[in-house]
């Protein structure tokens, strides 16, 4: 392992202050800008073209854009540090893609594709009532906005620390860019955009695993080191739910959001409807998770590589970095600093994750406004050209919220804790709203009300008490290995102003619940069964009619299960199946008879 050299913050500004690594990134910066410039003299007349491009995207443009709205600049700097600091049990989420993909594919894509809408929450209306729809839909947009602001601003400060570009300038070019190129362009840029984005990310991490894989030794000199020290973890069965990180923590936890994400969410529904068949979605969202598979592996990889470097002399120890998000972008100033361009590819690459994130927030954004929040009858009187006008503008006003967010959030103690807490309170319920109106047909909107906010405030109860407790007696894994804080081999300039930091003696928390210690990871699935278990309970005191109830709103993946049954349990669940909804087939029969009638002479 290269023996590192004591870098002080004007060093580090040094080795990226240089014309190349500028060069990268603002080149990066205006083509996405060009490329809504391109957009912009496209037809754009309806509401159709701006947010789903005309229904006539094509499958590898949508493809990348999930894969890079996935990847986001928290994944690029979190990921690594994860593992960095807890080891490889995180990858064990791996097992679990092949079974989010087939589930997104055949159970929840289908049905938002048959149904043709601009919005995902259009559906909850039409399977519930307009209250669960602005319900939800509103709780949405609230996390969507801090997401954005926080997807912003946390890689900024951590950038800033560590190259010593400002916050505020970093901050105010993604936000700019962004809602220059998603208003004037719609979603053909957006997609685009993160098309040309990717390229960046999927190169710059490459280039770095490459260049400091070979600094570290090699690959098996980072492999052998950290299954050494016991880094290498994949199969912790533990059922302890409190341990951050374990096998079923990570599969099911990790794979309820990821369904959450590319099975309702608006960010990815809008590019699957932006796909002119059901074949094609189905195909983009393999293509996707696979190349989702290969992501993770260099994360993961990165994340092993910064363990082997840095194993004998802890940066965030040492007070070299005050975060683990910035070990990554200390690394690459160390193995790459001297590399012309290649710093700069490495922030393109970072920048690039929060334009992708923000570009797809504000145009998924900008329709859930147009189709869920402005009322039926004033949509009406507007034309589809003051339609698609009016998406640009929410887009616009979204974007200025989201940088606005960015100068509150930094004042809030612990924000990407609170930030964890938001998501994982919120994303659980509105999954299991979603899950139950697909493949429960006698869930009605009471059921769905009373479990929705029954687990928003219990999970905003466990997540607060769990952020809170962590300042006073944090739970402590029992098999994570252990943080690396190692200081045994750190150069002697390193350690002439070191001050160890000495941790005060804590007590536990007035009211400590056990609960409280859960690990994030179950946020989500606890979220999702509370809603799921509450709906139905209610629902056995209001049940939906059956006869009423459309089938096109249920998952067509139903049919199929209970297809591989013996005979005479699938054509008694065919004639049951058979019978939902009759009455709305005879209304629709009964109008197509009318009109027939009226038409003929």
């Amino acid at each position: 392992v290269t023996r590192m050299k004591h870098l002080q913050s004007d060093e580090l500004l040094a080795k990226f202050a240089t014309i190349p690594n500028y060069a990268v990134l603002g080149g990066m910066l205006a083509c996405s800008g060009l490329i809504g410039i391109y957009f912009w003299r496209k037809d754009q007349s309806s509401p159709e073209d701006t947010l789903l491009g005309g229904r006539s995207m094509g499958i590898y443009p949508i493809t990348a854009s999930l894969i890079a709205s996935f990847l986001s600049a928290l994944t690029m700097l979190g990921m690594p540090a994860e593992i960095y600091t807890q080891g490889t049990q995180l990858l064990a989420v791996l097992f679990f893609i092949p079974i989010i993909s087939f589930v997104t594919g055949e159970v929840y894509m289908p049905l938002f594709h048959n149904l043709q809408l601009d919005s995902s929450y259009q559906y909850l209306e039409m399977r519930f009532n307009r209250t669960v729809k602005l319900v939800s839909g509103g709780f949405y947009t609230f996390s969507l906005m801090l997401y954005m602001a926080i997807v912003v601003y946390a890689p900024a400060l951590a950038l800033e620390q560590v190259t010593g570009i400002n916050v505020d300038t970093s901050c105010l070019a993604i936000f700019m860019v962004c809602v220059f190129y998603t208003s004037v362009g719609g979603i053909k840029a957006v997609v685009w955009t993160d098309a040309f984005q990717l390229f960046f990310m999927f190169l710059s991490a490459f280039c770095i695993l490459i260049v400091a894989t070979s600094k570290a030794g090699g690959f098996f000199a980072v492999f052998e080191r950290n299954y050494e020290d016991n880094r290498i973890q994949m199969f912790n069965f533990d059922l302890d739910i409190r341990e951050r990180h374990t096998f079923w923590g990570t599969c099911f936890g990790f794979g309820f959001m990821w369904l959450n994400v590319f099975g309702v969410s608006q960010t990815q529904i809008q590019r699957y409807l932006s796909l002119p068949t059901i074949k094609d979605a189905q195909k983009a969202v393999r293509l996707n998770f696979f190349f989702m598979i290969i992501l993770i592996l260099m994360m993961g990889w990165l994340g092993m590589v910064l363990y082997t470097i840095y194993a004998e002399c802890d940066p965030i120890t040492a007070k070299q970095v005050k975060t683990k998000d910035q070990v990554l972008p200390l690394l690459v100033l160390h193995v790459a600093g001297d590399i012309p361009g290649l710093p700069g590819l490495f922030m393109a690459g970072v920048f690039s994750g929060s334009l992708s994130s923000v570009s797809t927030g504000l145009n998924s954004l900008a329709a859930i406004a147009l189709r869920d929040f402005v009322p039926p009858k004033r949509l009406e009187q507007l034309s589809t050209i003051q339609q698609a006008f009016l998406t640009k503008v929410f887009s616009f006003l979204f974007g200025l919220i989201g940088y606005a967010l960015t100068f509150v959030i930094r004042y809030l103690p612990g924000m990407l804790e609170a930030a964890m807490v938001i998501g994982g309170v919120l994303k659980g319920p509105i999954f299991g709203v979603f899950s139950i109106g697909m493949l429960v047909p006698w869930v009605n909107s009471r059921g769905i009300l009373v479990g929705f906010f029954t687990s928003l405030f219990t999970m905003a109860w466990i997540a607060t008490g769990g952020t809170v407790n962590k300042h006073f007696v944090p739970y402590h894994s029992r098999t994570s290995p252990p943080y690396p804080t190692n200081l045994t081999d750190c150069p002697a300039d390193w350690m002439s102003d070191f001050q160890p930091t000495v941790s005060p003696i804590r007590t536990p928390m007035p009211g400590h619940f056990p609960l409280y210690d859960i690990s994030y990871c179950w946020y989500m699935v606890i979220g999702a069964s509370i809603t799921i278990i509450l709906a139905l309970i209610t629902t056995l005191f209001t049940s939906q009619d059956l006869k009423t109830l459309d089938r096109k709103l249920l998952s067509p993946v139903l049919p199929k299960m209970w297809s591989c049954m013996p005979n005479c349990l699938s054509d008694r669940m065919n004639k049951w199946w058979d019978s939902i909804g009759e009455d709305v087939m005879k209304d629709e029969l009964e109008m197509q008879t009318f009109l027939a009638k009226k038409i003929e002479p």
